[in-house]
């Protein structure tokens, strides 16, 4: 089977003739082709070429992410939150940061809703990031598709499928989360509810509608959703359930229907909500964990509904050994793997400190007990 094909077979927890692999790879790029993190965070052409030097060395990998987590114009269009970059206020071999500051504040609910989704966008980024404000921010957006369009075609020319075409945030809580803070957005939840309800569907529609464009412009049928701040490490089920879930469900269907898989990146451990995700379509999305949720629980939950990734942790990719790497992907190939349905990769990403021979252990793992 082709790269193509088993990642098709997978989301429709069908047995492909081997496990697919796919670490999420962006910083740690940088570290193995020898850049520095400024680099290819700002250079387009050093980005992709480390990717595919990473992926050439120590592969081969089915998907690849296109270092698009480790994007200085994407991470400034998509997170509203103040960043300490390399290269800026960073040395430039150092990992960009965010400053968990109340950057949003309570009247931008209401702006968001009155001028729409791609006007506020561009309005706070304008607030954070001059250089992008206004038709700036718009052709940035058109640029930055065509330079994701052209690695796409690289990375198939080097026998991968890149993993999404566009990066959602997340559903409108995440998003806020950023900018407000984590405190002040739990906060909202009690003392502004109507707000936070006010602005998902317009939230949802502009973002999903965005997300769809460009994926087909990029040419790949995927789209990355980040979950982190939503998960029940951090708010109760109960609010999931009224102010995050039926805005996700709405962005899933609409990512569904029009022939694009939604990559469920769920950060932190999403344990109790595996039978909430039973809700969503059936063989349609990845739910990619990140080495903090239990994927044997995963796989008894909701295996037998959407594919699963992951989750060789981080921390095991950067101070481990080779031995134990091996064998936590055996135990999740012979688990988590059996009868299909499974992508082994990286918990979240690769740690940038990751050693080689660690990394490398995945495609071992998968050439030696990844045969179905």
């Amino acid at each position: 089977m082709t790269p193509k094909e088993r990642i098709a077979a997978v989301i429709n927890l069908e047995t492909p003739d081997r496990v697919p692999l796919a670490p999420l790879l962006d910083h740690f790029a940088a570290t193995h082709a020898g850049y520095t993190k400024a680099e290819i965070m700002n250079d387009p052409d050093k980005r992709i070429a480390a990717v595919l030097k990473t992926m050439r060395d120590l592969g081969p990998w089915d998907m690849t992410f296109a270092a698009d987590t480790a994007n200085t114009t994407l991470l400034k269009m998509g997170v509203p939150i103040a960043m300490r970059l390399p290269g800026r206020e960073l040395p430039d071999d150092e990992i960009h940061q965010f400053l968990e500051t109340e950057f949003l504040t309570p009247d931008d609910y209401a702006l968001l809703v009155k001028t729409g989704f791609i006007r506020f966008v561009l309005t706070v980024v304008g607030r954070n990031h001059p250089e992008l404000k206004g038709i700036q921010g718009v052709c940035k957006i058109i640029a930055e598709s065509l330079v994701l369009r052209k690695h796409r075609k690289q990375i198939n020319a080097a026998g991968a499928e890149m993993a999404c075409g566009f990066i959602i945030t997340g559903p409108s809580f995440e998003y806020f989360s950023f900018g407000r803070g984590m405190t002040a957005s739990c906060m909202d939840l009690y003392d502004r509810p109507e707000k936070i309800k006010a602005v998902r569907m317009v939230y949802a529609r502009a973002f999903t509608t965005l997300a769809i464009t460009v994926a087909r412009i990029v040419g790949v049928p995927r789209v990355f959703i980040g979950l982190a701040r939503s998960s029940p490490s951090l708010i109760s089920p109960a609010l999931f359930e009224e102010f995050v879930f039926p805005e996700l469900s709405y962005m899933v269907i609409r990512l569904v229907k029009a022939g694009v898989t939604p990559i469920l990146h769920c950060d932190t451990d999403w344990s109790l909500a595996f039978e909430t995700f039973r809700r969503l379509p059936a063989r349609k999305c990845i739910l990619e964990l990140d080495g903090t949720s239990d994927m044997v629980q995963a796989k008894k939950n909701i295996g037998d509904h959407m594919c699963l990734m992951g989750d060789v942790p981080a921390q095991l990719l950067a101070f481990g050994s080779r031995e134990e790497v091996l064998i936590y992907c055996r135990r999740l190939i012979e688990t988590v793997g059996k009868g299909g349905g499974f992508i082994l990769s990286s918990g979240c990403s690769i740690p940038a400190n990751a050693r080689p021979e660690n990394v490398k252990a995945l495609t071992e793992a998968v050439e030696k007990w990844g045969r179905y």
